[in-house]
């Protein structure tokens, strides 16, 4: 690990980001819309109306892993937002994309979220919860895994949370990836459970 450093990303790393990205969620929805749809995600999350950085781990000369991390206003919904047009011209053009259940399922929770945002502009809403500190991304080249990069961007977030005097970190992981379940139970993290089934969902209380 006393080779990796962690630095602030800008918008000329964000190529390398969505490489990383691929290769670590070859699975996800955002994935299968292809490089142009990752890379506007992380430009939103970068230059969005985000209280968040977008980190980077380097071993040497080469981006190995990235964190999003902090307040973040709109992660999804604004992208959704932003790039309804893009996303549903991209869909048309690859029709394949609406048999996937995946993408179905993202679909419907976009339509929900529009709705309820234009909703929320028709009404006066109740005040916001106090916001939470939450890593919204985390990957690492699977190349270098062991490499301590995971841990050095984890450990990285969690001392901007402190220092911006939160008490509390949040993040979602897939249930049934063990092994990063494992890794952030290594980091001090642990289930939030509010249901019978657990949902992914883990907390970081700090100190």
């Amino acid at each position: 690990m006393a080779d990796v450093h962690v630095v602030a990303l800008t918008r000329a790393d964000v190529d390398a980001v969505v490489t990383i990205h691929a290769r670590a969620f070859p699975d996800s929805a955002i994935t299968a819309f292809g490089p142009d749809a990752i890379r506007r995600y992380y430009l939103w999350l970068l230059e969005g109306p985000h209280d968040a950085e977008l980190t980077g781990a380097w071993l040497g000369s080469e981006l190995v892993g990235f964190c999003a991390a902090g307040v973040f206003r709109g992660a999804m919904n604004g992208f959704l937002r932003s790039n309804r047009r893009f996303l549903a011209l991209h869909i048309v053009t690859h029709p394949w994309l609406a048999l996937s259940p995946l993408i179905r399922d993202r679909v419907r929770t976009a339509l929900k979220i529009t709705f309820r945002y234009r909703q929320s502009r028709t009404r006066r809403e109740p005040p916001a919860a106090v916001p939470s500190f939450g890593v919204l991304s985390i990957a690492t080249n699977p190349d270098v895994r062991g490499s301590g990069a995971g841990r050095a961007l984890m450990l990285d977030a969690e001392s901007r949370a402190r220092a911006a005097g939160h008490r509390r970190m949040t993040l979602t992981v897939h249930p049934e990836n063990a092994r990063a379940v494992k890794f952030y139970e290594q980091l001090g993290w642990t289930r939030a459970s509010d249901a019978d089934e657990w949902s992914g969902a883990m907390d970081r209380v700090l100190g």
